[in-house]
């Protein structure tokens, strides 16, 4: 009988990145002692694929068939958001503005937060025509308009006209907010009409391992499980579970957070700690890994960008490392919805 071979397919979110000069001009995927990744870059098939600026677009083209789901709706959908058909649902997210240009908070402490929700929620009746809800969770928020007039855009926080690309009512608002606050406010983006969308999984026996509202409402969408993880620990017990049920994504986080931090040495450990991970489970399960980069942060300036993402698809590690896998590796273009055949070989 023939034994099923089942995939890991990891995350490594925002993993790509710029050349640092404090690690030699090397990036920090290049700069990481990553033996294991290394080994199994030696042994199967590299190349590229991308690019992409959200997490959310990244998964969306990898799991589904379909369409693009704007981020907005996606974290309403994991948060269990009441929505019906043509409300417009907007991610909001703390920012700074100076003009026309955002920086996004990554670290405002707990009482920042709270102030600046209280502050949002007095601001509320400027928008009051578009019979505005907000849902705030921890540090992140949800922007439900029932009432609009206008058709959204899902612009991004990272683009130079993620501002702009807001209706004028949403702009003023987020203006207003930041002149009584130093500056500081709250950005809607990811923007789009809920509707009945229509995707459909391209694989179904597989779990997903994640913190993020993004991957669990596509997760929804798609009708496939979705599990948080409370700690390594955690992930290493419950991939060990779910792999006797299909195929595993598991979504290493932290190379984007420390990026958000600008911290190219975090980022170097975030890379190591996921290697070490994916070793310990390949040698307990044996699975083939699929590894994949959603898109570029850079851990100089904090900010998503696009570039084209390496990935590399391995049924056993080599003895020896013959190449190391980063940015530059040779390699050739896959589209990202294509991955997926790889593991139905």
């Amino acid at each position: 009988m023939q034994v099923e071979l089942r995939t890991l397919i990891a995350l490594l979110d925002g993993a790509a990145d710029e050349l640092i000069p404090a690690l030699a001009n090397k990036t920090p995927l290049e700069a990481a002692e990553k033996l294991f990744i290394d080994r199994l870059a030696s042994s199967g098939l590299v190349g590229y694929t991308g690019a992409y600026l959200h997490t959310h677009q990244f998964l969306a083209d990898l799991l589904a068939e379909g369409g693009q789901v704007p981020r907005g709706i996606l974290e309403a959908l994991a948060l269990d958001i009441p929505l019906r058909e043509g409300m417009i649902v907007y991610r909001l997210s703390p920012a700074r503005i100076d003009g026309g240009s955002i920086e996004l908070e990554y670290n405002l402490s707990k009482e920042m937060l709270q102030s600046l929700e209280s502050l949002v929620n007095k601001m509320l009746p400027l928008i009051s025509d578009l019979s505005p809800r907000i849902y705030f969770n921890d540090g992140r928020g949800i922007l439900v308009l029932a009432k609009t007039g206008f058709k959204p855009v899902s612009s991004s926080p990272f683009e130079d006209d993620g501002l702009d690309a807001l209706p004028i009512m949403l702009q003023d608002f987020v203006r207003r907010i930041a002149l009584r606050n130093n500056g500081l406010t709250i950005i809607p983006w990811g923007g789009g009409v809920f509707k009945n969308l229509g995707l459909r999984p391209r694989v179904r026996r597989l779990s997903i391992l994640s913190n993020s509202p993004a991957a669990h409402g596509l997760a929804k969408l798609l009708k496939i499980k979705a599990h948080n993880i409370s700690s390594l620990d955690d992930l290493l017990n419950q991939a060990r579970r779910l792999v006797k049920e299909g195929n595993v994504l598991v979504h290493f986080e932290r190379p984007d957070m420390e990026s958000h931090k600008r911290s190219y040495t975090g980022k170097v450990s975030a890379i190591e700690e996921a290697d070490h991970i994916l070793e310990e489970l390949y040698r307990e399960t044996g699975y083939r890994i699929l590894l994949v980069i959603d898109h570029g942060t850079s851990s100089m300036t904090g900010r998503h960008f696009r570039v084209e993402t390496p990935f590399l698809y391995a049924e056993k590690p080599a003895e020896e490392v013959s190449r190391r896998f980063h940015e530059k590796i040779p390699g050739e273009f896959v589209p990202t919805g294509r991955l997926l055949n790889l593991i139905s070989k």
